[in-house]
């Protein structure tokens, strides 16, 4: 061990008792040993030797804070949205080790995962604006990938808003990440489905919250409170939600932080049977079901965070161009934008920055319309290397 583990101490009388092992390692003035511990003293003069010269080293308990991972901090520019797909492969790459191995090495499946979850962090504190447009328009990931990453991108958002606990805060992005880690097997088919569900579908949804917290136990994770998170995060104020019809104060807020990012996300996500639902009908209906269903604090926290036209978000301006919501401003009315098609229908060489603020720039209205365009560049984000500097 690392003498920075330990702090040397004189040896008191008590502590060496002729033949009988000593309880220490003793060490001089300089570190060096001198006797390892469990050696029998056997003699009068080599313990007042010892009592004279010897010290032991005392193991100094770090603080448990100090052993919860902290979020990353970028020392170099990074692009976020590269960061976000490396992310995502991370979880796929989880999501497969936890289904082939029968049982995972002590604290492999939480380490991976708070892994991811202190990458998020530390992407959301270097950009969140990138991030929330990594949210509305990554794609190229499959849902049970991606669903997971918008929901921890905005749980850790409201969080920070909140100034919850690091402990917390890994519990509740931990549990975005894989309160639906037993539906990963019907995920891609439910997705593609446009049918009703029917009967065996419903209850294989309504126990998914269960079947997630036994897989996750068996994978090795007891993380408390991550668990109860995913058993709660589909538990509605009002009592009608499942597994467990929890209503109240008796769901977490946290879970409620789940709940809300989990139903935005699936509203604004396309389906093969439908488009995406507008960010703003889907906003709306947070805001009316809220203090029901949803937490009333907390939607209405949601809704600022977000603003009216969140990052990612396509707009038409008033002068007739289309553009993309890069950034957000104290005016939720008047984001940063980025302009990528002229009024003619022609579309600009690059981006061009624009003041929604400013007359002629004014954001007309939300569309769905969507062209396909690396969002690295509506940034500004110049060709930056996945693989960076970062430290804990």
């Amino acid at each position: 061990m690392m003498l920075r583990d330990f702090e040397l101490t004189a040896l008191r009388d008590e502590d060496i008792v002729l033949n009988e092992p000593v309880a220490w390692s003793i060490y001089d003035e300089f570190g060096k040993l001198l006797l390892t511990k469990g050696t029998v003293v056997r003699s009068e003069r080599q313990r007042e030797i010892l009592l004279k010269v010897g010290l032991y080293a005392r193991e100094i308990l770090p603080d448990p804070k100090d052993l919860i991972p902290k979020p990353v901090h970028y020392r170099r520019k990074v692009n976020p949205f590269a960061e976000f797909d490396e992310l995502c492969l991370k979880l796929e790459e989880v999501f497969k080790y936890i289904e082939e191995k029968d049982t995972p090495p002590e604290g492999a499946v939480q380490k991976r995962i708070f892994d991811i979850c202190t990458h998020i962090q530390g992407l959301c504190y270097y950009d969140a604006d990138a991030l929330l447009g990594a949210v509305h328009l990554s794609d190229n990931y499959p849902y049970h990938i991606h669903h997971p990453m918008q929901m921890a991108v905005l749980a850790e958002l409201i969080a920070a808003r909140l100034e919850l606990e690091q402990e917390e805060r890994l519990a509740l992005l931990a549990a975005s990440l894989t309160c639906n880690i037993a539906m990963n097997p019907y995920q891609c088919k439910l997705h593609m489905q446009r049918n009703p569900l029917n009967e065996q579908q419903r209850r294989v949804i309504n126990k998914h919250p269960q079947q997630s917290v036994a897989i996750l136990r068996k994978a090795g994770v007891e993380n408390d409170l991550w668990l109860e998170l995913i058993l709660q995060h589909h538990e509605k104020l009002d009592g009608t939600g499942y597994p467990r019809g929890l209503s109240g104060d008796d769901v977490l807020v946290k879970a409620r932080i789940i709940a809300l990012t989990d139903v935005y996300t699936a509203m604004i996500t396309p389906r093969p049977y439908r488009q995406a639902i507008g960010h703003r009908l889907s906003l709306r209906e947070l805001f009316i079901k809220r203090g029901q269903v949803y937490d009333e604090k907390l939607t209405m926290l949601f809704l600022q965070e977000l603003g009216l036209y969140p990052p990612g978000v396509y707009v038409r301006l008033e002068n007739g161009e289309l553009a993309v919501v890069v950034g957000r401003t104290d005016d939720p009315k008047s984001p940063l934008v980025a302009s990528i098609r002229k009024p003619d229908g022609d579309l600009f060489l690059s981006p061009r920055r624009r003041n929604t603020s400013t007359e002629g720039f004014n954001i007309q209205a939300a569309v769905t319309e969507r062209l396909k365009i690396n969002p690295a560049l509506l940034w500004g984000i110049g060709a930056i290397e996945i693989r960076h500097m970062a430290e804990a």
